[in-house]
């Protein structure tokens, strides 16, 4: 660890200039994990695995990017699961793995959107207003109407191929006006005008029940005929093989540990299969194990990292104490 990465790390978190009162809040603050295990830590938290599940939903992600733009016929797909199994992390990870190209503008072959609760057609022209750059990307209800065909427009100008919808079940709680004409009357129908006027293909991930979506949205939802699901882990084989490769495509720190057939199984214990709970208590532990100098994990660092991450009221019962 050299004088200049954590007189960076101390520098970013004195930004705020804190009072002397607050210096033993901000002591405190910064003495919680060393700079060398935030940095081991972030790249175990940026493991990636290819499991079965991840995979077929790449490959669709991969089939919708490549006909994005290319044909007229309007391209989608649902991917459904349960909170934590990977939907956000898939995206992200499809992300960043978009080759270079001249045939769109960097960082905008693939665009992500967030859809908030009760979502207005505002929220979207704005989100993707955002993501082109616009310089305009608020104003009041009509401005933003006006402004549907900019992003349309903005999202072809930049070669935009493909838009993946998190949090998609919220679509189901959408606002709708007293009239068909009405701007807030259909948030699906400005995304279908953007699918069909700008020949993007269109990715909704969200939990469970989107299907539901075809009563209110017909039109839209015909327009994403593909269904994949992510779900949490069986103590299975995939299990067994996930948490293998996940050991060896971790390159900062060594987690031959977690192969063990015992610990293997007492993790799936711990996080019930469910890869967000999983990479946290890894994470975790990982983080224990640098500022103390330990080479490799063991169950004493897994026990202490379960009771870090889930806390002392948790439900769950620690498999390794």
């Amino acid at each position: 660890m050299t004088k200049t990465v954590r007189g960076s790390f101390v520098e970013s978190m004195s930004l705020s200039d804190s009072d002397v009162e607050d210096s033993p809040t901000l002591h405190r603050r910064i003495a919680t994990y060393s700079v060398e295990s935030l940095r081991v830590a972030s790249q175990v938290d940026k493991t990636y695995v290819q499991y079965p599940d991840f995979v077929r939903a790449i490959q669709v992600m991969d089939r919708l990017f490549q006909l994005g733009t290319e044909l007229d016929m309007p391209q989608g797909a649902f991917i459904e699961g349960p909170t934590g199994v990977g939907k956000t992390a898939l995206f992200r990870y499809f992300q960043e793995s978009v080759p270079k190209s001249t045939l769109f503008s960097p960082g905008m072959g693939v665009v992500g959107l967030r859809v908030p609760q009760r979502p207005r057609t505002g929220h979207f022209v704005s989100g993707l207003l955002r993501a082109i750059r616009y310089p305009f990307s608020t104003g009041s209800t009509p401005q933003l109407y006006q402004r549907r065909h900019i992003v349309v427009e903005g999202l072809r100008a930049a070669g935009t191929r493909l838009i993946f919808l998190d949090e998609a079940q919220h679509l189901l709680q959408q606002l709708r006006g007293p009239s068909l004409h009405d701007w807030e009357c259909e948030s699906t129908e400005f995304l279908r005008q953007i699918m069909d006027e700008g020949r993007i293909s269109m990715v909704l991930a969200g939990s469970e029940g989107m299907d539901k979506l075809e009563e209110t949205s017909k039109a839209f939802s015909s327009r994403l005929p593909v269904r994949e699901r992510l779900k949490n882990f069986d103590r299975d084989a995939t299990w067994v093989g996930f948490v293998r490769a996940f050991s060896k495509q971790c390159k900062p720190f060594d987690l031959t540990f977690l192969c063990e057939p015992a610990i293997t199984t007492r993790l799936h214990y711990a996080c019930g299969g469910n890869l967000r709970a999983f990479k946290r208590h890894v994470t975790e532990a990982v983080l224990l194990a640098v500022d103390a100098g330990a080479l490799k994990l063991d169950a004493a660092l897994l026990s202490q990292a379960f009771q870090i991450t889930f806390g002392s009221a948790t439900i769950r019962s620690n498999p390794f104490a």
